[in-house]
């Protein structure tokens, strides 16, 4: 997976596996690992890790050259594709190693350097950093921040008083007073008793025509990235956690709520105040009525409501 921020790889496995606290202690062939990954998006050299028995079906399909996961999960991998590194606790090791590939990842970066090609900005105390592409007509209102590691393209709108990093903002986008994108996710694991925060290496990427509604907060992918599709249109006050994918011609009211990687189909219409857990995979077409509490994966055109949320038939019944 491509990351905005500096990868210090390539390392030998060997290397790599003495830092880790979980996994078993064993000499392995010299091999170089390149880069870290989820398991979809790993390439030949990259190196994941297999967290539940639900991704089981991504790691058949999986790219990668090395994988921590469970030793329970042995007959499930191809070791003629990838070497296997059994962990009690992939995650955690995985963390380990992805803090040694991007150790500026698991923090937010403060340092600024002013684009003098938008010096004139300044009068209205909107900044701009040094490392940011800005396409044709764009438009910024007051007080506004610009991060590292952004690319913005042609008549793109954002308004007043938002902060922007670690985001791709494709064409046609409009981005309203107070938002926040781009920021870590909460994410945070105890390792021997000492706090850390999972490492984000990934991005937000809006799509064409998307909207963004005033004080929304939009995380970065911890590894993978965050996504909006195209012409979808978020209300105020929206909050997307990490890892997040949101489909095509979608539209999510007003202090909607959804949880960490979980993936929202195309045509999809979710009502104010809604809440969506975690990790979990809604369809196309689906309606969610509002101040309804999401718990479990839902089906193509689905239409539900209430908490936990069920079917609107079986809601009105009820």
């Amino acid at each position: 997976m491509k990351s905005f921020f500096i990868n210090t790889g390539p390392y030998n496995i060997n290397d790599i596996s003495k830092h880790l606290i979980f996994s078993e202690k064993k000499k392995f062939d010299n091999l170089l690992v390149k880069n870290i990954s989820n398991l979809i998006d790993a390439e030949k050299g990259d190196l994941t890790f297999l967290e539940s028995p639900k991704y089981l079906s991504e790691l058949s399909k999986s790219h990668a050259s090395f994988c921590l996961l469970e030793s329970k999960y042995n007959k499930y991998i191809d070791k003629k594709k990838i070497v296997p590194i059994f962990s009690k606790n992939p995650l955690l090791d995985f963390i380990i190693i992805a803090k040694i590939f991007y150790p500026e990842s698991d923090n937010d970066n403060y340092e600024f350097s002013q684009n003098r090609n938008y010096e004139n900005l300044n009068q209205y105390n909107t900044l701009i950093d040094n490392s940011v592409k800005i396409g044709n007509d764009f438009k910024v209102g007051l007080n506004t921040t610009i991060k590292k590691n952004v690319i913005i393209g042609n008549n793109v709108k954002i308004g007043s008083n938002c902060v922007i990093s670690n985001s791709k903002i494709a064409d046609n986008v409009i981005i309203n007073d107070g938002t926040v994108i781009g920021k870590i996710g909460f994410g945070f694991k105890y390792i021997n008793n000492k706090l850390n925060f999972i490492p984000h290496i990934g991005c937000v990427i809006l799509g064409k025509n998307s909207y963004i509604g005033s004080n929304c907060t939009i995380d970065r992918g911890s590894f993978s990235n965050t996504v909006i599709g195209e012409n979808t249109m978020l209300d105020n006050q929206v909050h997307l956690a990490h890892n997040v994918k949101i489909g095509n011609f979608c539209y999510i009211a007003g202090q909607v709520g959804i949880a960490g990687s979980t993936q929202i189909g195309n045509h999809c219409m979710i009502g104010g105040q809604a809440g969506i857990s975690g990790h979990l995979k809604i369809g196309n077409n689906v309606q969610i009525g509002g101040g309804s509490g999401v718990l479990k994966h839902l089906e193509d055109n689905s239409k539900v409501m209430g908490y936990p949320a069920k079917s609107i038939k079986d809601f009105l019944k009820s």
